[in-house]
């Protein structure tokens, strides 16, 4: 994916499928998969729960497509925040890994996910690639014509680790305060590693206001 070459504005026109989907993304998020329910989506789209099924059979299929939806608007709001102006790199990275986390709670989050792995892995995978291939360009052009400087390691693994850290964080964490805490810990090692912080800064806790 290259940063400098990328329209985002053309959109097609949204259809009666595309506009359900889009009503469905807050009630899986409000309510995590178990509790949603077609009624609700209905509800949600101004439409009867028999227009809901014309276009989706049950709420497996909804939710298939809603992770798919979710894939391109993860991208965009993860090369958003990676480009914002007046934000120093680390500030960017955190941005876009919060920015990119839905904010309901946690537990909700993880029923989300582990759903979403097991109803549409392959979609998951592809977020994952997005927000990895983003995070990765944008540490390529921060290091300019150099080499990531740790011996063994390239600039898209360590963007594949901060993802997994990411995940791994929203799993043990409790509350956002805290997951942002240890997120911008992690950006500061990598960054630091890759001679992109210098080992003196130490970034001021949840510094950017990102929502």
């Amino acid at each position: 994916m290259t940063s400098s070459h990328r329209d985002d504005s053309k959109a097609l026109p949204a259809t009666r499928h595309d506009e359900i989907v889009s009503a469905a993304v807050p009630v899986f998020l409000r309510f995590g998969y178990k509790k949603a329910s077609m009624d609700a989506v209905a509800a949600a789209a101004s439409l009867s729960r028999q227009a809901v099924y014309l276009h989706f059979p049950g709420k497996e299929a909804l939710f298939g497509a809603v992770v798919n939806s979710l894939c391109e608007s993860t991208r965009k709001i993860a090369h958003a925040a990676l480009w914002r102006p007046g934000l120093e790199l680390d500030q960017q990275l955190l941005a876009a890994f919060d920015e990119t986390m839905p904010a309901e709670s946690m537990e909700l989050l993880a029923e989300l996910l582990a759903t979403a792995k097991e109803l549409v892995p392959q979609s998951v995978d592809d977020i994952d690639e997005l927000v990895i291939g983003e995070v990765t360009d944008r540490l390529k052009k921060a290091l300019g014509r150099r080499h990531w400087p740790v011996q063994g390691v390239t600039v898209e693994q360590t963007a594949k680790l901060l993802q997994a850290t990411s995940y791994g964080l929203k799993d043990q964490t409790n509350s956002r305060v805290e997951y942002l805490s240890d997120m911008e810990s992690a950006i500061s090692l990598a960054l630091t590693a890759g001679g992109l912080m210098s080992p003196q800064t130490r970034p001021q806790q949840q510094k950017t206001a990102t929502k």
